[in-house]
């Protein structure tokens, strides 16, 4: 391996991941000081919240609902949040927007595949800029 991501991984911090029973990865969070649970999604383009979950994590809307595509079918109406506190363990990672969007068809699959419903997803625009790389193996976050 290269000399300069060993030296990274060294002197960097670790999220601890969770598979679930659908084999996502799961991390724990805190959003505005909440405990939410985040499945980790590369694919998705943007960092999101389940709407309904809008007041608990005390987020406040930022601008005009606006469509949004993802994997389910059809178009979702989503809104971007103001910059928000989260925490990935016990590593305060600054402010971080987010999209409220309604998971809760991501929920139902998850809930009749019997694994446990998520608050969010943690996509590529946050993992991207915050230079995460990805440990399967470890199941770790190396930020």
């Amino acid at each position: 391996m290269d000399s300069v991501f060993l030296a990274r991984m060294k002197s960097t911090s670790f999220v601890s991941l969770k598979f679930t029973k659908t084999k996502h990865l799961v991390c724990r969070a805190r959003i505005n000081g909440f405990n939410a649970s985040l499945l980790v999604d590369t694919g998705a383009s943007n960092s999101c919240i389940h709407s309904d979950l809008q007041e608990l994590f005390q987020l406040k809307p930022k601008g005009n609902s606006f469509d949004a595509a993802g994997a389910s079918e059809g178009k979702m109406t989503a809104t971007m949040t103001q910059k928000c506190e989260l925490h990935l363990g016990r590593h305060k990672l600054g402010r971080h927007a987010f999209v409220l969007l309604d998971l809760n068809h991501v929920n139902q699959t998850l809930r009749t595949q019997g694994a446990k419903p998520i608050d969010g997803i943690l996509g590529a625009d946050f993992l991207m800029k915050k230079k995460i790389v990805i440990d399967y193996g470890k199941r770790k976050l190396i930020l």
